[in-house]
């Protein structure tokens, strides 16, 4: 009953990384240093998840040129971890998450800005369950010890993915929107 899911979609939204003052271009997501994880409300207990897979089969950023960057994430959705094995197992069915069908949930950048003081906005597409949707995710961009980090977060609607169908399309059960954060982690 997480429908956090969206969060890959963060996730991918926040791999649009843009802006810094480095010379170095980032072309490699390094997975295991980076997260992807959503918050939600279900029955009105705030709720938490993550992401355990994803990949950038697609990444260039150089902080000289973020205008430039391209982005693409893939987030395995079996990889989620919704807080508990039943929760899991109910996000796999059609009426969530479909992952026999949609087993990858995907962001791919269209546009990125910058909007001042190491922040900036990553404009794109990102599909998840056969859904797909623009959306603008803003985030910041930091060098630390030789490789970039790109941080944000932004709200989603899962009834725009048909994530939570037939009984669960009710919002008083599992609230709609979805917070998804991330800490993207690239090297040269």
């Amino acid at each position: 009953m997480r429908t956090s899911f969206f969060a890959p979609l963060a996730l991918v939204a926040a791999v649009g990384f843009a802006g810094a003052t480095q010379a170095a271009t980032y072309t490699t997501l390094d997975p295991e240093a980076s997260s992807l994880a959503f918050g939600y409300s279900q029955m009105n207990v705030k709720m938490d998840g993550s992401f355990g897979e994803l990949q950038a089969p697609e990444l260039q950023f150089d902080p000289a040129a973020p205008e430039s960057a391209k982005v693409r994430i893939e987030v395995a959705l079996a990889s989620i971890d919704a807080g508990y094995p039943d929760a899991n197992a109910e996000l796999k069915k059609d009426e969530w998450l479909a992952m026999n069908q949609h087993p990858v949930a995907t962001f791919t950048s269209s546009a990125v800005k910058s909007i001042g003081d190491g922040r900036y906005e990553v404009t794109g597409e990102l599909s998840v369950k056969g859904n797909s949707r623009p959306v603008t995710v803003p985030f910041s961009f930091k060098e630390e010890a030789g490789k970039g980090v790109f941080e944000g977060s932004f709200p989603l609607q899962r009834a725009d993915f048909g994530i939570g169908e037939g009984q669960w399309k009710d919002f008083s059960i599992v609230a709609n929107e979805i917070e998804v954060s991330f800490k993207f982690v690239a090297t040269p």
